[in-house]
């Protein structure tokens, strides 16, 4: 009989998401040797390594770690979430009974914890990997549905929970699905069983109705926490690739599409930032230290850009939504020592009347906010 309690791992120890750096680096086999030492702020555990990465008994790290590598690092940090998550039974009880509950979303809060450190590890490591929509003292608010966009992640996870399910004691003597939906593994993911099944056989979701904006924007203007923030602003190079493929058109009227289009600008907008600035210079998702993430930063000696990318149907709309975002990443702990300007980026040419409001907005105000369009090839 599973028993969810056996699967444990240290939940104060900190540092299990930077696998993901690892395995970014190395091979699965090399892994454990370069747990400490080999790469910057990487210090981790053996044990919980081992437990994290589902190793035999002989310490051999399994195969998928290596598909995952082949797939790409947005892979290796959703694989890395979920095998923190889906090591120890209390993470899975958080997730599974968290609160705001919307598809693939929800908030944990650190009363659902009998230990202060075991809250913000698991806070820490979602927004780490990109899945935090909001993080402050008492709760993070994540947002799962880029799981379900990664390719082949289905076949993946399924080797994961696998691992996870027979050192739970599970004797296979059902389905995995039929198991995984019995312990309600769906919830984690606020997916019903019928669409959780669907997506760990065949990778997507038939029949989920996709919504016209996207999500974490979506969240952004509806909810927000009056905690104040956990962190500063810390600028970190580097961008992991996301998912692009065939947009149609120029207007997109799907979130999935609007995602296409928005990873494929961040994509290219940050080569060629990198091809004029330096790769030390030019970091994507760049965590403002409250739950929120700018799309593209570029910090160099003398000066610190925030550039947001939107892909909405007109200039005025990509500007409406850009600049409240853009003013609260820079300035809402009321310091201006963060960004010296402010840039909304989308695919359009800027209109005559949103030229005339930016510069009104520059010349009146003093802020520092420009509009530039990128086309992406």
């Amino acid at each position: 009989m599973t028993d969810l309690t056996k699967l444990t791992v240290s939940l104060t120890k900190h540092g299990a998401h930077k696998l993901s750096i690892l395995l970014k680096q190395y091979d699965k086999d090399e892994i454990l040797e370069h747990l400490t030492g080999s790469e910057p702020g990487v210090n981790i555990e053996l044990a919980q390594a081992k437990k994290n990465l589902s190793t035999n008994r002989n310490g051999i790290v399994p195969e998928f770690w290596n598909e995952a590598r082949q797939s790409g690092s947005e892979s290796i940090d959703a694989l890395v979430l979920l095998a923190i998550i889906f090591s120890h039974h209390l993470l899975i009880d958080a997730i599974r009974n968290s609160t705001q509950r919307n598809r693939y979303a929800g908030t944990v809060k650190r009363n659902q914890f009998s230990d202060e450190k075991a809250f913000t590890n698991l806070a820490h490591t979602i927004e780490m990997l990109g899945y935090s929509t909001e993080h402050s003292t008492n709760h993070v608010r994540y947002d799962f549905h880029k799981l379900f966009e990664i390719p082949r992640l289905n076949t993946l996870f399924e080797k994961l929970l696998r691992l996870k399910l027979k050192a739970a004691g599970w004797d296979e003597s059902n389905s995995i699905i039929e198991e995984a939906t019995a312990l309600n593994f769906h919830e984690v993911f606020s997916l019903s069983k019928k669409h959780f099944g669907t997506w760990l056989v065949t990778g997507s979701l038939d029949g989920v109705k996709q919504i016209t904006t996207k999500i974490e924007d979506a969240e952004f203007f509806a909810e927000a926490d009056d905690d104040i923030p956990v962190g500063k602003f810390e600028f970190r190079a580097g961008h992991n690739a996301k998912k692009t493929g065939v947009i149609i058109g120029k207007a997109p009227k799907t979130s999935h599409a609007a995602t296409l289009l928005h990873n494929k600008i961040q994509n290219e907008l940050y080569k060629q930032l990198t091809a004029k600035y330096g790769a030390g210079c030019v970091g994507t998702e760049v965590p403002t230290g409250a739950g929120t993430a700018i799309d593209v930063v570029i910090k160099t000696d003398t000066f610190c850009w925030f550039y947001e990318i939107k892909t909405t149907s007109s200039v005025k709309s990509c500007i409406r939504q850009a600049i409240p975002q853009l003013l609260e990443y820079a300035y809402w702990q009321a310091t201006d020592d963060r960004a010296d300007r402010l840039i909304i980026v989308a695919p359009k040419k800027i209109t005559p009347q949103a030229a005339k409001y930016l510069t009104f907005l520059r010349d009146r105000f003093k802020l520092n906010i420009h509009y530039e369009q990128f086309e992406p090839r």
